[in-house]
């Protein structure tokens, strides 16, 4: 036989008023659904609740152990509650999803801290990958959402534009580039790249675009992360095409020139990835609205407000 959480709710009340009759009418029911739920109880757990001393009911030994109990389980569902309230209100909680090495350093920051201003209960957990990995980690459900350079054809997984994002080319300053405002394509025939690793967006879009214009970008050096290209150009290991959020430091800092590409269209979006059959937790879905800013969220800088579903095409990865 079970017992159930209104039979403790109806013992505690008991107990706190003295008598069956005041505790049915703290309760709003009557004094014999209160003495049937209390005998239902007893019997449930195999104990002797009350006696009657001078006419009235008494906790025993048993019954004061149980009502001590009772009381710590009604707090724990209490507490239960208020935590799903503020779940689904998207109050509190763990917030997990991936994030590529461009989006996660210089822009999954400054959109956490907009969106956990008043959310001092959410824990957020962020997980660095390339493009690839994180669509894996989103595929096999590992996580709910992630955030990418570039769509994908994974009938599975579909992609919303939440920013937009442009490559640079950037060169040494003592390299021939650095004194001209622009370059063609073809100009970079001959040059030596330093690269992120195969998988990741900023390669994989920027490489794209060059052999699109005929151009086979011969790679010098591959390093794990953008600060790290940077300082191999600053060194004049190679020239590199980076992401703007990546570089603008060095090139305010003089470190790295940029140099445009006349005839190359450099622009990207990024994007959130979910899997389409897959629901979304409240919190990551007050996330992801936020994100894109759609009606009645605040909008970061540089999210769209219309969201489209893209699939059947990659524009790099």
């Amino acid at each position: 036989m079970k017992i159930s959480l209104s039979q403790l709710e109806t013992l505690a009340e008991v107990a706190k008023r003295g008598s069956f009759s005041k505790g049915a009418r703290a309760l709003g029911i009557s004094q014999p659904a209160v003495s049937q739920q209390l005998a239902t109880l007893a019997t449930a757990l195999g104990l002797t609740l009350f006696s009657r001393e001078a006419g009235r009911p008494a906790l025993t030994e048993a019954g004061r152990m149980v009502v001590e109990r009772a009381r710590s389980l009604i707090a724990d569902a209490e507490t239960l509650l208020r935590e799903a309230e503020s779940y689904n209100a998207a109050r509190s909680g763990r917030l997990d999803f991936a994030a590529t090495r461009t989006i996660g350093t210089h822009l999954v920051p400054k959109l956490l801290a907009e969106f956990l201003r008043d959310r001092p209960e959410v824990e957020p957990r962020v997980r660095i990958a390339n493009t690839q990995e994180v669509e894996r980690l989103v595929l096999c459900g590992d996580l709910l959402f992630g955030l990418i350079e570039g769509t994908i054809d994974e009938p599975r997984l579909e992609s919303h534009p939440f920013a937009h994002d442009r490559l640079r080319l950037i060169v040494a300053p003592q390299h021939p580039f650095a004194g001209r405002s622009s370059i063609l394509a073809a100009e970079l025939a001959g040059e030596r790249f330093v690269s992120r690793e195969p998988g990741s967006g900023t390669r994989d879009h920027g490489y794209d675009a060059l052999r699109a214009a005929g151009v086979e970008p011969p790679i010098a050096l591959e390093l794990p992360s953008g600060e790290g290209i940077v300082r191999a150009v600053e060194a004049g290991l190679g020239i590199a095409i980076l992401s703007e959020l990546v570089v603008e430091r060095a090139i305010s800092l003089h470190r790295v020139v940029p140099v445009a590409i006349a005839d190359l269209a450099l622009e990207r979006k990024f994007y959130v990835l979910v899997r389409h059959d897959r629901p979304l937790a409240p919190l990551a879905q007050a996330f992801i609205t936020a994100l894109l800013g759609e009606p009645g969220t605040k909008q970061s800088k540089g999210s769209r407000s219309t969201v489209r579903k893209h699939r059947g095409r990659r524009s790099g990865r």
